[in-house]
């Protein structure tokens, strides 16, 4: 049994070692969310239009889906520990580099090497999750989500405040990543070490219930991706908010998730993982309904919290039962989870636009409640009582 391919037994975890899946978790999201306010003036420094800045956001998710494929059975190879070190360096190293690199070509190699090292950390970190939430003996990927999108609050408004006081976008990378390495002096050696002997195929492709909870993943980040992007059109274009003020609705979503995620662990142990994920889809479904249909700005808004509220924790749930499946070794079912997931992020709101063309935001964003429904039906596939009492 190794610490990182954990499906019959479980391991010893120390504090530390809970401290450390934290720390990685915060420093994912940070590093992430850092790289937001600086997108305008990369734009600027490079001066280009709005269709090329796309394309050059594009291979920062590129980057994160072809490392992911593979990161699972580099996990396997390497070890959790080694892992999520080296990606984090790395990750440090380039978001150091985008606050002052020229040139577009270079500036698209540095982020889709800045999206690959977040992609590889991201299913690191989510093994290494599963490993030490199984050891542990009680439920804690909610809590470690939540960690993750504490990281991306501080993370953006570090940087945004940075660059608000007069810092040059150079120094803020810097400062920004420099937080990478701290976060990696203190919890770099306590991260779980051992690797898996027996390597497969490179390529992680999902199979039996992997796949269904993969794509249930896929529909879940798909409805976070088209809040991020599309949430504030609904609130200024629909509900006659102004535009100024329409941002509100996706920090109130994303607020609102966060403060379920660090309940999460307590809900999913009373009530069921398998009944907090049709509860939740099924709340976040009433929460679309809600919020268009409803006449202004403000119902809408409660919508969108009920959104949060509900989709807050089936993600974390679902990345815990593809860990405790049986059909394929826990890291290439997070890898596979992982990047059906991260398809869903990048795909969502391209689909939610593609479609508003035909028949508007307003019937386009209703199919995310559609989503939803199809998460909430099934819900079946998710242990009744989660990973940690399923592998009692």
């Amino acid at each position: 049994m190794t610490a990182c391919s954990f499906t019959n037994a479980r391991i010893s975890v120390t504090v530390w070692q809970q401290h450390a899946t934290r720390g990685a978790f915060f420093a994912a999201g940070f590093a992430v969310a850092a790289w937001a306010p600086l997108v305008p003036f990369v734009k600027s420094r490079l001066v280009i239009d709005e269709a090329t800045l796309g394309c050059l956001l594009l291979c920062l998710g590129v980057g994160s889906i072809l490392a992911m494929v593979s990161s699972g059975s580099i996990v396997s190879r390497f070890g959790c520990r080694r892992v999520i070190n080296v990606s984090m360096v790395v990750a440090a190293v380039m978001l150091s580099l985008l606050g002052s690199v020229d040139g577009l070509y270079l500036t698209g190699l540095v982020l889709a090497v800045f999206g690959g090292a977040i992609g590889t950390m991201d299913v690191a970190m989510n093994v290494h999750a599963i490993a030490v939430e199984q050891g542990s003996g009680r439920r804690m990927m909610s809590g470690f989500h939540a960690l993750y999108s504490i990281g991306g609050l501080a993370g953006a408004g570090s940087a945004a405040a940075a660059l608000s006081a007069g810092v040059t976008p150079g120094a803020t990378a810097i400062a920004t990543a420099s937080a990478l390495i701290i976060a990696l002096v203190i919890f770099g050696r306590h991260f779980l070490s051992d690797k898996n002997q027996t390597h497969g195929s490179s390529l992680v492709v999902p199979r039996g219930s992997v796949l269904l909870l993969g794509s249930m993943c896929l529909m879940l980040l798909l409805v976070e991706g088209a809040m991020l992007d599309w949430s504030a059109l609904l609130l200024s274009g629909s509900k006659a908010m102004p535009a100024a003020q329409a941002g509100i609705g996706y920090a109130v979503f994303a607020g609102t998730m966060t403060a379920m995620r660090l309940s999460g662990d307590w809900t999913a142990a009373k009530l069921g993982a398998r009944r907090v994920v049709r509860m939740g889809s099924a709340l976040g479904a009433v929460g679309v309904v809600l919020a268009v249909f409803a006449p202004g700005p403000y119902l809408t808004l409660f919508g969108f919290a009920l959104m949060g509220v509900g989709c807050a924790n089936v993600v974390p749930i679902l990345y815990s039962a593809a860990g405790a499946n049986r059909s394929m070794p826990s890291e290439h079912a997070i890898a596979a989870t992982a990047t059906l997931g991260y398809a869903g992020t990048l795909t969502g709101p391209a689909a939610i636009g593609f479609i508003a063309h035909g028949v508007g935001l307003p019937a386009a964003f209703g199919l995310l409640a559609v989503l939803l429904v199809t998460v909430c039906l099934a819900a079946n596939i998710v242990p009744r009582h989660g990973q940690v009492d399923a592998l009692d």
